[in-house]
């Protein structure tokens, strides 16, 4: 039978409390990363006494997390790979943190695990709101987002007002244009704008996925940002809060929410 969680951390506890035991000991780990450092160094980084360092640093050694170079001190192979973890969850606490309204008040079913556990990868990240002066922000935001683009990744759980004819613009304009509808949208893209669909379908750049299942987030992954939107848990999308991520970790990110749900996804020649 498989270790459970609760003797995994007992395997772990003396490593992860001397993380939280001592800011110093995980900030020398962390400063580490990039290149071997001196004392001084370190001393001009973090900004406290080479004393205190050098206390850690000893710490760090004799646990083989650090060791003595010509350079300075550098990361052991293990204690390379711990700060990476320490990285990514510092980060992870900071994005969820920024927006800890966001993530606590919608459904975040629609991601899965595996991804929701990269989410230090969107660092850069703004929340837009509508508000009663300007009630459509976030969606004339994402339209001018849109236009922009060289290549859009999109997933739709619903249908959104001017849509259609923005991806058709795109289209028309030579961006590479993947959509994935689920099976209801699609019969409403389908009834209202039949001869645009069926003429975007005959463009190279452009292709179409239906998804027959339930999709508990809407998204869009452009050349260099992530329009993110989900369901509240009452199970209603909120159509006036988006999430806008950039940088290239909000892309990668995006592009392995899409990919998860493209291959769920059945391509559409024709309709």
């Amino acid at each position: 039978m498989g270790s459970s969680a609760s003797d995994k951390y007992d395997l772990a506890e003396s490593d992860l409390k001397s993380f939280t035991r001592s800011s110093i000991r995980t900030k020398v780990m962390l400063a580490l990363m990039d290149k071997d450092m001196t004392a001084s160094d370190l001393e001009k980084a973090m900004i406290i006494r080479t004393s205190t360092i050098l206390h850690s640093i000893k710490d760090l050694m004799e646990s083989n997390l650090v060791y003595k170079t010509a350079q300075g001190y550098a990361l052991t192979n293990v204690g390379r790979m711990q700060a990476l973890m320490l990285g990514e969850l510092v980060n992870t606490i900071i994005v969820l943190n920024d927006h800890r309204n966001f993530w606590l008040s919608h459904d975040m079913s629609g991601i899965p695990q595996d991804i929701q556990k990269k989410i230090s990868l969107l660092g850069q990240s703004e929340l837009i709101r509508d508000s009663p002066e300007t009630p459509l922000r976030s969606l004339e935001y994402f339209i001018q987002e849109l236009l922009r683009s060289r290549n859009v990744f999109g997933v739709s759980p619903n249908t959104l007002t001017g849509y259609a004819d923005t991806i058709a613009e795109v289209v028309e304009n030579g961006a590479d244009v993947e959509l994935i509808l689920t099976a209801p949208v699609l019969k409403i893209v389908v009834s209202e704008n039949r001869d645009m669909l069926s003429k975007l379908l005959n463009h190279e750049n452009f292709k179409l996925y239906r998804i027959d299942r339930d999709v508990r987030v809407a998204f869009t992954v452009t050349d260099s940002l992530l329009n993110l939107g989900l369901f509240r848990h009452d199970g209603s999308y909120d159509l006036g809060s988006d999430l806008i991520c950039k940088g290239e970790g909000a892309v990668k990110w995006g592009r392995l929410l899409f990919e998860y749900y493209r291959n769920a996804s059945v391509r559409l020649d024709n309709i």
